[in-house]
């Protein structure tokens, strides 16, 4: 899972980023009144935001690459036959990247808090503040990816002949390096989503000094409600055949003899299929900071009443319906097969090395959520 932090995009970018608009604050305040007099203060604020990222990536990839500079003869000759070859280098690379999604979304309906209060009121009177902060986030992703990578690399610098000739003769083979890398990232989802309904302020709600025979209500009611989903499905088939030779030389049927020295046969395959990753981070304060709810000098007879809700709903749904991966890989790196047969001298054959080195990486159905 530490892997995965590195290889998904991280939830800092702001590739796609929303930014709903912040209030500075809320404060709703019935100060002072008069008897008998009926005072109301409502503020509401409503935040929705809604991010859908719907791809379909159908990929196909067709790549032959060759490099030759063997399959030479000097063959049939009178005072022999010297074939060198050069050497021969390939050097393929394929990346593929698709539906890569990355949503960022910052703030609430309230920044700095919420104020509401009742106070000094006058005799008889009925005050009524109402503040209702909502806040509803809901991010889908849905990815559908086709990848068939077919990819065939030759490097060549053996096939060489220097047959049948009175004098000696001789093939120096080159050596024949190849690397090839092939990387397949697709259906990778970050959302972070930082902010909530109440603010960072806080909540504050009082009655404060009221008048007798009084009715006096603050309600500060705050709602988040966040949805997360992510649906990937994806098929990747790779094939490769890769084959690295400086073999399969001849230097037979001289009548001064015959000499082989074939070069190094490297080859290098990368193969690494990614797909399927969700990165998921929700942090979100209802409240703010502080939630602060009071009745303080109230009057004979009065009826006071203070409410903080705060309701809070974190729904985060990975779905990772098909990773199907099929790697079909066929390597080779060959210096042998040579032949120094039927000389009338002698028949030498140095062969050079063979390397070969494979790396197959397939990473699928990573899911990551943090709440906060």
């Amino acid at each position: 899972m530490k892997k995965f932090i590195s290889i998904a995009g991280s939830v800092a970018i702001l590739a796609a980023s929303v930014l709903p608009a912040i209030a500075t604050g809320n404060n709703c305040v019935n100060d002072t009144t008069g008897p008998i007099s009926q005072n109301y203060c409502t503020v509401t604020n409503t935040n929705t935001v809604k991010v859908e990222n719907e791809n379909d990536a159908d990929i196909k990839n067709d790549v032959k690459v060759s490099a030759n500079t063997g399959h030479n003869s000097a063959s049939m000759n009178t005072l022999g036959g010297a074939v060198v070859s050069g050497n021969a280098s390939v050097n393929a690379s394929l990346s593929n990247t698709a539906n890569v999604n990355t949503t960022s979304v910052s703030g609430g309906p309230a920044a700095s808090g919420n104020v509401g209060s009742n106070g000094i009121t006058g005799p008889n009177s009925v005050n009524q503040i109402g503040i209702t902060n909502s806040n509803n986030v809901e991010v889908e992703n849905e990815n559908d990816a086709h990848v068939d990578n077919k990819v065939v690399a030759s490097v060549d610098s053996g096939w060489n002949r220097a047959d049948t000739n009175t004098g000696p003769g001789y093939v120096y083979a080159g050596n024949a390096d190849m690397n090839v890398g092939v990387v397949n990232r697709v259906n990778d989802s970050a959302t972070a989503i930082v902010g909530g309904a109440g603010g960072v302020g806080g909540n504050q709600a009082t009655n404060q000094t009221t008048g007798p025979i009084s009715q006096n209500f603050v309600t500060v009611k705050n709602t988040s409600d966040i949805e997360v989903e992510n649906e990937n499905d994806m098929d990747v088939k790779n094939t490769v055949n890769a084959i690295a030779n400086t073999g399969h030389n001849s230097a037979s049927t001289n009548t001064l003899g015959g000499e082989i020295r074939s070069g190094n046969a490297v080859g290098d395959l990368g193969l690494e299929t990614k797909g399927n990753i969700n990165t998921t981070s929700v942090t979100s304060a209802m409240g703010g900071f502080a939630n602060v709810s009071g009745n303080v000098d109230t009057g004979p007879m009065s009826f006071n009443q203070e409410t903080l809700t705060n309701t809070q709903g974190v729904e985060v749904e990975n779905e990772n319906k098909d990773a199907d991966v099929s790697n079909f890989d066929t390597d080779s790196a060959d210096a042998g097969w040579n032949n120094a047969d039927t000389n009338t001298g002698g028949g030498s054959v140095l062969a050079g090395m063979a390397d070969l080195v494979k790396r197959i990486c397939v990473y699928v159905n990573d899911s990551f959520t943090v709440v906060h």
